[in-house]
Formats: C-alpha cells, structure tokens, sequence
C-alpha cells in the first residue's frame, strides 16, 4: 500500500466549494477505481486556504495507471475542473510506502 500526499492552496471563498469536489471524486474513483482505496482531506486550521490530501493507494503503478487513463466520466470531469478552477495544482505531490495503520475511523 502506499499513500500519495498532495498540497493545495484554495483562493479565499472557494474553500467548500473545492472540498465539495475533492469529497464527490474521492467517493467515485474508490468505488470505481482499480487500486484505489480513498482519500483523507485536511484543512489548516491556522490557514483555512491550505489543503492536504493523502490519498491511499494499492501501489505507485495503480495510481500512474489511473492518472495515465484519460478522464471519461464527466462527472468527474466536472468535479475536477471546480478543484482546478478553486486551486493550482498540488504543489507537493510525494509518495510513501505504508507501514503500519493504527488509526480509528469511525466503521471502526
């Protein structure tokens, strides 16, 4: 398994609207996805405009398979031209291998 960690700045005002549309793609491409086993969103709390995302993933090659694909779903289409337009692109996008899980959600 590894985790694939991004970093977005929003622009001031766009903040749900982009974490509207981070939730609807996450949900699709876990339930669609070969590889793909979700995503956590994380807002700073000290600056509301900073997001990070770790996205969990089966391997590096699952993930490159997808991100290779073009996208044909236009839900989702639509979902990542509101991120696109919300924020750049990730400004850190870093891949670790997962070790070990401890965390408790709340299906736990």
């Amino acid at each position: 398994m590894i985790r694939v960690i991004y970093h977005w700045t929003v622009t001031q005002g766009q903040e749900e609207a982009f974490a509207a549309a981070w939730h609807a793609i996450t949900l699709t491409l876990r339930e669609r996805v070969a590889g793909c086993h979700g995503s956590l969103l994380l807002r700073d709390a000290g600056s509301p405009q900073e997001f990070v995302a770790i996205a969990r993933w089966t391997s590096r090659a699952a993930w490159q398979a997808f991100h290779d694909a073009p996208l044909r779903d236009a839900a989702l289409a639509e979902h990542s031209a509101t991120m696109r337009t919300a924020a750049d692109k990730p400004r850190t996008q870093v891949f670790y291998e997962e070790l070990d899980e401890l965390t408790v959600t709340d299906a736990s």
